[in-house]
């Protein structure tokens, strides 16, 4: 029997991935400063709303209380020429009385 030499064919198989570069707890802290950032940016958004709300809050406070001494003046006005038209009225009767004689 002969004997013939045998050759290794060994296939350079994938080798099984390496996880030395899994960091969990680096992957939570990059986790917890990317949802810190979300928050404060979050904050920052809802504390420029709350300005700018403030602000349209005191110009609408502002245009209420203008259009309610607006009306406050227009009622008086109104009013008065009530008041001026019924004394215009009785003196109009009373002339109208004297003229027909009554």
């Amino acid at each position: 029997m002969a004997t013939t030499p045998e050759t290794k064919t060994t296939s350079a198989a994938p080798s099984a991935p390496q996880f030395a570069s899994f960091d969990p707890m680096a992957m939570w802290q990059q986790g917890q400063a990317a949802f810190t950032k979300m928050m404060n940016d979050s904050l920052a958004r809802w504390q420029a709303f709350g300005d700018q709300y403030a602000s349209i809050e005191s110009q609408v406070t502002t245009h209420a209380q203008a259009a309610v001494t607006n009306w406050a003046q227009l009622a008086k006005d109104a009013i008065a020429y009530g008041t001026q038209l019924s004394a215009e009225a009785r003196k109009l009767t009373a002339e109208t009385a004297k003229k027909m004689g009554v």
